[in-house]
């Protein structure tokens, strides 16, 4: 009866040493780099910041994709405005509402932002030629 529990016990407690190492098991290393391999970082690059533009007048390109003449500002699609900001859809204020009836969604356009402590303004908008 004795051998029957030590027994018992002794499974018990290989079973417990089992779950224990199939548990630690189940995880993986963590790679290590060699001298022979190139080190890989998973850390994600840290932003850059782009400099502060000053405050001035800004030539651009675009084309109209949207217009709301009750707020008086116009959606374009510009290409690169050197020294204020990278192509993209972005929505501006007009100085000026009655620009916008010169314009129509769809027509390519030149453009002047007016960059002011930190706010962008259309100060002028024309068809293209």
């Amino acid at each position: 009866m004795r051998s029957i529990f030590f027994f018992a016990a002794l499974m018990s407690l290989g079973m417990l040493v089992g779950c224990a190492e199939r548990k630690t098991s189940n995880t993986r290393p963590m790679p290590s780099a060699s001298p022979s391999s190139p080190s890989v970082s998973t850390a994600s690059p840290l932003p850059t910041s782009l400099p502060t533009p000053k405050n001035g007048d800004y030539p651009a390109k675009g084309k109209v994709t949207k217009i709301n003449n009750e707020l008086g500002s116009v959606e374009l699609d510009h290409e690169d405005v050197p020294g204020l900001m990278p192509p993209m859809i972005m929505e501006f204020y007009v100085d000026d509402k009655s620009v916008l009836k010169q314009i129509a969604v769809g027509d390519k356009v030149d453009f002047v932002i007016r960059y002011k402590d930190g706010q962008e303004t259309i100060s002028k908008i024309t068809k293209a030629k």
